[in-house]
């Protein structure tokens, strides 16, 4: 298929952004036949949105060759993306936040401006300071320091040759500052997303350094903002120490921190950003759920959704906070809800490891809520997805032993138990498993001795799984892990039938 992502475009609009680009195309559309023809894939492309529509059967509906659609694809994206910078679209208040549009302005007015001054005839000069003196007052107010430093300069070479050398000087003085303070914000993003990075998706830095950039990141942004006194620094400042807070397991002052950011968020038009307060929200619930107030954490979580773009990224991460909330509480009813929504993203947009994930999660969901052989339907799914030899594998084969001494079907279990054993022998070769797997396979291998049966007395198995129970040790059950359905728990559940 041509440009597939061209039509994966199209087909992920929002209802909004649908609406914007077909006005843009229906008022194009008497200008030539090309045009009635994009405007016509447009609404191919629209009308089959839950399905992917042959090419072929675009030539056939369009009359036209492979080669041509390919062009009608490429100029239809340019069209819609077009139609994305009308005032109509970026002015919408329900989709951009007050700062968002005040640089759209600031960026337009900056366009004019050299557009203006790339003739300089007689009588444009007044016109141009007045432009520039907009542009300079309110990239001021909102701390929009790129376009401010832009209006700067150009202000400095164009008042200069007629003032002189102390206004040149005088403003070269103030472009010196906003480039000061255009660092310190770039400075203070960068911190915040190195530990994101670091967090999320590559572990690059060690305990040790990472306690080492915390301390650094916050001595260097406290000097950043007291020398700019930028409201920007101050927000990236209060996350970090947040985050420092979070990672000492100060929890209590963590939430102070939540507090706050959602305080000076929420009364400021330079750091304001609907997304900005769900973000906060989510790491409340995420606090709120290392203390085991879970239902408090959901319903964080819930109120977070409220701020985000409905089906976007940060909505469904938003979502996966909400189920760990419900499946630690217990309420498989929502965390099933959760999960369920989860599943309809696209593979697309999730890729198939989120996807084997989730698919993970729901098998967990519904063994904890005893219905097993549904489960195991569900795991052999993304078992067949996960084929990397990392920890997500080892917990699915875990969670797949479990299922078959659930359904007491022994053989698959020992089966199962041994192909695990050698997959963690390979890998602790190459020191990817962590303790507390080694030691509930070792579990689940004492258990084996019995027919996985926990009803008599075993002393090695009462002393492992009181290891596995306890708290802040290097085996213990974390939240967040890859290990939905605490083993510990369900083991001792088993000891009590």
């Amino acid at each position: 298929m041509a440009h597939p992502h061209i039509v994966n475009f199209i087909n992920n609009l929002s209802e909004n952004e649908i609406q914007i680009a077909e006005e843009h195309l229906k008022k194009s559309t008497s200008f030539s036949s090309r045009l009635q023809k994009i405007l016509k894939l447009f609404e191919l492309l629209i009308a089959n949105k839950d399905k992917q529509i042959p090419d072929n059967k675009l030539c056939n509906e369009l009359n036209c060759s492979t080669g041509a659609l390919r062009v009608l694809k490429s100029r239809l994206l340019e069209k819609v993306l077009e139609a994305f910078t009308f005032d109509k679209h970026i002015y919408n208040t329900n989709i951009f936040s007050e700062y968002d549009i005040m640089t759209f302005k600031l960026r337009k007015k900056l366009l004019i401006l050299k557009i203006l001054s790339r003739s300089l005839n007689q009588g444009k000069t007044e016109i141009l300071y007045e432009i520039l003196n907009q542009i300079i007052d309110t990239a001021k107010e909102y701390e929009a320091y790129a376009a401010l430093i832009e209006a700067l300069t150009t202000k400095k070479y164009l008042k200069g040759i007629r003032a002189g050398i102390n206004e040149f000087d005088k403003l070269n003085e103030q472009i010196i500052f906003y480039d000061t303070c255009q660092k310190a914000v770039n400075y203070a993003a960068d911190c915040y997303y190195r530990l994101i990075l670091n967090n999320d998706f590559v572990e690059s830095l060690s305990q040790k350094e990472l306690d080492n950039h915390f301390q650094n990141f916050i001595q260097q942004m406290e000097i950043d903002y007291k020398k700019t006194k930028s409201q920007q620094v101050d927000y990236y400042l209060n996350i970090i120490r947040f985050a420092f807070c979070e990672r000492e397991k100060n929890y209590s002052e963590a939430i102070k921190y939540c507090d706050k950011l959602i305080f000076i968020i929420k009364k400021s038009k330079v750091i304001y950003r609907k997304e900005r307060i769900g973000m906060i929200l989510d790491n409340l619930s995420q606090i709120k759920t290392y203390i085991g107030n879970y239902k408090a954490a959901a319903i964080d979580a819930r109120k977070a959704q409220q701020y985000y773009i409905q089906n976007s990224f940060n909505y469904f991460s938003s979502k996966q906070q909400e189920f760990y909330s419900n499946l630690y509480n217990g309420n498989m009813r929502e965390t099933l809800k959760c999960i369920d929504k989860l599943l309809e993203q696209p593979l697309i947009d999730t890729g198939e490891f989120r996807k084997s994930k989730y698919i993970y999660y729901k098998s967990c969901v519904l063994f904890a809520s005893g219905k097993y052989k549904e489960a195991l339907d569900l795991l052999k799914m993304s078992l067949e997805i996960e084929k990397d030899k990392t920890r997500w594998n080892i917990s699915l084969r875990i969670l797949n032993i479990m299922i078959f001494i659930e359904l007491q079907k022994i053989n698959e279990a020992d089966s199962a138990l041994e192909s695990l054993r050698k997959h963690i022998e390979r890998q602790n070769k190459e020191e990817e498993v962590k303790p507390r797997d080694a030691l509930i396979v070792k579990t689940l291998r004492e258990l084996e001795k019995d027919n996985f049966n926990y009803e008599r007395k075993n002393v090695k198995v009462d002393v492992m799984l009181k290891k596995l129970s306890e708290k802040d040790t290097p085996v213990a059950w974390e939240h967040y892990s890859t290990e939905l359905v605490p083993f510990h728990k369900w083991l001792e559940g088993k000891k009590k039938l």
